[in-house]
């Protein structure tokens, strides 16, 4: 596969720090002054939005309200936001300021899976404020940039630019880019290569150079001058993140042009392929539109090697009767996991005995008795696919790996972090849960974690 990774040399002004005189916060780009070497990156802008951090943070939050692990991660985001408006507030020796997201969502240049050119979408976000009423806005310097890969979604509404991903909040006072990927946002007709760890690495690190020459051309301030990129994701997002790591750490001209610091995933698939192994291993999965969306996503991706099967080779007669409903729901970009989950629930599982939790299915529901086969030619080929996306192969890392993980996740297996570590040694910290839990308590923690500590 093609890769397609644009290299930019940076160069950036000191962030201008005033006294409480509160001339630091006038209209003035402070990069005009700016001795540039930068070659500016294509984007086109797409919405503009200013969001009121507070009433912003109610409205995201409104939907897990009866989630005790969202309410902490909600009232620490608070937290943060209003000691970050009594700090503005007090080198300016003012009161009365509204912090507020500047929520931008853009177009870039990337490739697809088979290499041709694509124009895909990504956010770049960051803080600004507003001073009582007076409507002038003023945007606040980033201390760093921030590289966000997004979780497992199925639904559109989901995706960075037509939502408002928890993600978003987490990295504190950055430039913070959260792309779409390929099959969301500007190309939801199109297939999302789920799993493929390589083409979102290579779409993700294309987002950067745009999303930084936008924000040197409208924001009417500097980037802090010792800025540094960090890569972060849970879940699907930790397994993009490290991907970028290995992409970054492949080519250290990359690395050193982005000021690439560290990855700090969460509950990521890192090897796709131990993955579906533990699965089968276990019998059992809670989160079953993974398997027909994993499928689907090496279809896309390896016509010449899966291109010589159909699909339908790999499911249980028991399954193949919503096939064609899963797939619609899945091509839509209509639906949340949830809600296909819900309809595999119901109409796919058929074995439940007191080994079956209510959020489980067998396997031998889904999957046709030929996946359970190691020998046969389809699993070899499978195999094979997701074998090219194991980020612990073909790369010797040079940056810090940072990974979290719960001994009791049931969607992505913890063995994925263990592998990870097992590779690299040293160049890895892992961080276990206090308490075995499983998935999204995981990612939950995790995002507490860098509420608490900061990127």
């Amino acid at each position: 596969m093609k890769k397609s990774l644009l290299f930019y040399a940076l160069i950036f002004l000191s962030l201008i720090v005033s006294s409480c005189n509160g001339d630091n916060h006038n209209g003035n780009n402070s990069n005009d002054d700016e001795d540039s070497i930068i070659e500016d990156a294509y984007y086109n802008i797409m919405d503009d939005d200013i969001l009121p951090a507070l009433t912003l943070i109610d409205e995201v939050f409104s939907n897990y309200v009866d989630n005790v692990s969202f309410n902490l991660i909600k009232n620490k985001v608070v937290s943060n936001i209003n000691k970050l408006t009594e700090e503005i507030e007090s080198e300016l020796c003012i009161g009365d300021v509204e912090l507020c997201y500047r929520k931008i969502n853009y177009s870039y240049n990337s490739i697809d899976i088979d290499g041709n050119p694509i124009e895909l979408s990504s956010v770049a976000l960051w803080y600004g404020y507003r001073i009582g009423d007076d409507t002038t806005w003023y945007d606040l310097s980033p201390e760093k940039i921030c590289l966000m890969e997004h979780y497992t979604i199925t639904s559109d509404k989901e995706s960075p630019t037509q939502g408002f991903p928890i993600e978003l909040m987490i990295p504190g006072n950055a430039l913070t880019v959260m792309p779409d990927y390929i099959g969301y946002g500007l190309t939801r007709h199109l297939t999302h290569p789920y799993l493929n760890h390589n083409i979102c690495a290579t779409n993700s690190i294309d987002a950067l150079p745009a999303a930084y020459t936008l924000f040197n051309e409208i924001s009417n301030v500097g980037i802090n001058e010792e800025w540094t990129l960090c890569v972060l994701g849970a879940s699907q997002g930790g397994g993009n993140a490290l991907a970028i790591h290995k992409l970054m750490d492949n080519n250290q001209e990359l690395a050193k042009t982005w000021n690439f610091e560290y990855s700090y995933a969460a509950a990521g698939p890192h090897n796709p392929k131990l993955t579906i192994e533990k699965y089968i291993e276990n019998g059992k999965v809670t989160n079953p539109v993974v398997l027909p969306f994993t499928i689907e996503g090496m279809f896309a991706s390896y016509p010449e090697i899966l291109g010589k099967y159909n699909d339908e080779m790999m499911f249980d007669d028991n399954y193949l009767k919503v096939k064609d409903t899963i797939d619609q729901m899945l091509l839509s970009k209509n639906y949340t996991t949830t809600e296909i989950n819900a309809v595999i629930f119901e109409y796919v599982r058929t074995t439940i005995d007191e080994a079956l939790a209510g959020d489980e299915i067998y396997l031998t529901d889904i999957l046709s008795d030929e996946i359970f086969d190691n020998e046969s030619e389809i699993v070899k080929d499978l195999y094979q696919c997701l074998e090219k996306n194991n980020l612990t192969k073909g790369w010797t890392p040079t940056h810090p790996i940072k990974l979290y993980y719960s001994s009791a996740d049931r969607t992505v297996p913890y063995e994925n972090s263990i592998d990870v570590k097992e590779a690299f040694g040293e160049m890895v910290v892992v961080s276990e849960t206090v308490e075995p839990v499983d998935h999204l308590l995981t990612c939950g923690l995790w995002m507490m974690r860098i509420l608490n500590q900061g990127i």
